[in-house]
């Protein structure tokens, strides 16, 4: 026997052993730890998220030559870390071991590598050489067109392999040293895009408005209703689950008597709905619980001919005995409630929970979804800083907080421990810069009421418990994977458009079609995108209000009141990046008018004119990267921004700022809602003129119409003089760019 074939023999686990140790899992998940014989692997018990999906690496990905090769990869991929040395030579983009999301992206890069080393003839990773490595770094980049940071992804997947070799593979299954490793990534990476690290578009404010409203209308208007027709539906779901007993002679006495009385009234009786197998299947769980009957012998007694005829004649949904008593529209918003049916509202309500809760605090998907039962208390203070609700996750240790609680002081340790603390998962690091799935500690995020409300219905929906979007509760398929789950993005994001759908649908049959939500232009609306569009409003209407309720000006205040304890990463990042690709757009279409021959005036027209040429120059107009942004707004000419319902540039100055009283503190940004029209940081162009004017004449022909009462009138018409009279001023007191050169 050979040294490689013996090695081969006893490097490999058995094909029943554990692909990774049970006890280092949580309990409840180790009957899904796989063998290492299996035909997937689950990656589920490896993670401590919530949120994570249940990922399988399936080794039919992988071809009869290279599946063993590549199991026995895996399996040190998941069970060793690679040692320090070789983590220094690729930097942050390289860890010792990575999150089971990454595990499965590397086994399946592999997979597509073995596939290509399959086609070319290559039968061992032995065989591999530098030239058919860089062939295939080659071929991801030109003939599959990825981009740049996939392929780099790639090959840090290749040279993890080749580290993976000495020490735990065999010699036909170790691969040469990649070339990048010596001389770098660049030579084998396709040209790097235009685009930034933020690609995901904002939810356009048409699509947003509607769906914020009707998500706000199912948390505050029917949610009520919805949470009384899920409790009636509970407790007959728990009777006729108690009725789940053998059954005994008499049992369906109850059943007899309910039907004959049906029978004499000519009533008719509760069905399910229509299938395949019986066109009118009885509501056998709903007669179950209103007569006392086991299940069983309710299909047994409905089966037979004499009230299989009488259904067919004599038939009705199963209804609720909950009374539906908001209203829209000065009507009851909807029908009494089916019980096989009223699950789909539920669902509705809780995809609005979830609408609500992570559009207005700008929470990332994998943070909503980790939210607990009891994660916003009521503010037990009287201080009124106090007095707003925040939210906090989980404790990132509920055994340490337990200890040394007969101390004196010790419960209010322990509690304070359990509350302090909630868990961001994106960015979140071991001591040794791993990942860590169970989450890093963030402060608490400061939540409007809205927000409360939606928190407060979850609760409702849940068993008093527990994760507030728990699969068990909201998706009890495959109950033993689901335990200490909460819902997958994926299927939020599908839920998400099923409430569009039943919205629109809603709309279009009540007649308030106008109210449906139209479909967003980019794509579906997805989960991480609300983050996005919350940022993007912030930065672009400072003052505004979100969809018709919320203040935006407050929710600045809050969220950077919440991030005020957090580190790089948070939605301020995202606040300031958006911030700085407003101020980027704005002043790139004033510098490309100023081209043009247009002027401005103000007392700010010189600045504004530097500025605009200033930007052009650095940023051309675009803002890809979060660095660029901190750039652009640390420079203290760019701090421009604009105006739009007083019609003018703001070029930011806190010394001169008369928004802000008490000048000279260390505001970064104007109170747009409070523009002093003799501020010295005014600026306006000509476009702002063409604006004034156009809006000066529609509001003279709102004063001649003869239902406006004379003192609105005479008000419309000093608006629109004054209007006027600025257009007037900028057009005598304008300035060109190069007039500004000249030093006119």
């Amino acid at each position: 026997m050979t040294t490689a074939a013996f090695f081969s023999d006893i490097g490999r686990p058995a094909r029943d052993a554990w692909v990774y140790d049970p006890e280092d899992v949580a309990e409840h998940r180790r009957p899904l730890v796989p063998r290492y014989g299996d035909p997937a692997w689950s990656l589920l018990p490896l993670s401590n998220n919530p949120s994570q999906t249940d990922d399988m690496i399936r080794w039919d990905w992988f071809s009869d030559t290279y599946r063993e090769t590549f199991r026995h990869a895996v399996w040190a991929l998941i069970n060793h870390g690679l040692p320090d040395a070789h983590i220094a030579k690729h930097g942050a983009p390289m860890r010792s071991t990575l999150s089971g999301g990454r595990m499965l992206k590397t086994a399946n890069q592999w997979s597509v590598f073995a596939e290509w080393l399959d086609k070319q003839g290559i039968v061992t990773l032995a065989a591999v050489t530098v030239e058919d490595l860089a062939e295939f770094a080659y071929h991801l980049g030109k003939t599959k067109g990825l981009s740049r940071n996939t392929v780099c992804s790639y090959l840090l997947a290749l040279s993890r392999l080749h580290y993976y070799g000495d020490p735990y593979l065999p010699l036909p299954d170790r691969m040469v040293e990649p070339p990048w490793i010596r001389e770098g990534q660049d030579d084998y990476l396709p040209a790097a895009s235009s685009k930034g690290e933020n690609v995901a578009e904002p939810i356009t404010p048409a699509t947003m408005g509607p769906l914020l409203v009707w998500a706000l209308r199912f948390v505050e208007l029917f949610a009520p209703d919805i949470l009384a027709a899920h409790e009636e539906r509970r407790v007959l779901h728990a009777t006729a689950d108690a009725l789940n007993v053998p059954l005994t002679p008499g049992c369906d006495a109850g059943l007899q008597s309910f039907l004959a009385d049906l029978e004499e009234r000519g009533a008719p009786v509760p069905v399910a709905g229509w299938n395949s197998r019986s066109p009118l299947a009885p509501a056998a769980l709903f007669l179950s619980a209103k007569t006392g009957t086991p299940v069983k012998k309710i299909h047994q007694v409905m089966r037979k001919p004499h009230w299989r005829a009488y259904i067919k004649d004599h038939h009705e949904p199963a209804m609720l005995t909950t009374r539906v008593t908001a209203q829209l529209g000065g009507q009851p918003w909807h029908e009494p409630f089916e019980f096989y049916r009223s699950s789909t509202l539920v669902k509705h309500l809780a995809t609005a929970c979830f609408i609500v809760v992570s559009y207005l605090t700008g929470m990332r998907t994998g943070e909503v979804l980790a939210l607990q039962t009891g994660c916003c208390p009521d503010p037990g203070s009287e201080d009124a800083a106090a007095k707003r609700h925040l939210i906090y996750g989980p404790a990132p240790d509920d055994t340490d907080s337990e200890e040394d609680t007969d101390d004196e002081g010790g419960e209010e340790e322990a509690e304070e421990s359990a509350m302090v603390y909630g868990r961001q998962f994106k960015k979140a690091r071991d001591e040794d810069g791993n990942h860590d799935s169970a989450g890093a500690v963030r402060a608490p995020w400061v939540a409007v009421p809205q927000v409360v409300n939606a928190v407060r219905v979850l609760e409702a929906l849940g068993p008093g418990q527990g994760l507030l979007f728990a699969a068990e509760v909201h998706d009890p398929r495959m109950p033993e994977r689901r335990s200490s789950r909460s819902l997958a993005y994926t299927t939020m994001a599908n839920r998400i458009i099923s409430f569009v759908e039943w919205v629109n649908t809603y709309a279009h049959e009540r007649g308030r079609s106008p109210e449906a939500i139209p479909p967003d232009p980019h794509g579906s609306i997805g989960t991480g995108r609300f983050r996005r569009t919350l940022a993007w409003h912030i930065a672009r209407r400072p003052g505004g209000l979100v969809a018709l309720a919320v203040q935006y000006g407050h929710m600045r205040t809050l969220i950077s009141e919440g991030y005020a304890a957090r580190s790089r990463g948070g939605i301020s990042d995202l606040l300031d990046f958006e911030t700085a690709r407003t101020v980027a757009e704005s002043l790139s279409h004033i510098n490309e008018a100023l081209q043009e021959g247009e002027g401005v005036s103000g007392p700010a027209a010189r600045r504004l004119i530097h500025a605009a040429a200033t930007e052009h120059e650095r940023f051309g107009g675009m803002i890809t990267t979060t660095r660029q942004a901190r750039n652009l707004l640390a420079d203290p000419t760019l701090n421009v921004f604009e105006n739009e319902e007083a019609f003018l540039m703001c070029n930011y100055d806190r010394t001169k700022a008369l928004c802000h009283p008490a000048r000279g503190g260390s505001d970064s940004a104007p109170s747009l809602d409070r523009c002093r029209s003799t501020c010295a940081n005014i600026a306006r162009t000509d476009h702002h003129a063409d604006q004034m004017l156009a809006a000066a004449e529609n509001l003279r022909m709102q004063a001649l119409s003869p239902l406006v009462p004379e003192p609105m009138t005479e008000r419309l018409q000093f608006k629109a003089e004054h209007l006027e009279e600025l257009a007037a001023q900028h057009r005598a007191g304008r300035i060109t760019a190069a007039e500004e050169e000249a030093g006119v």
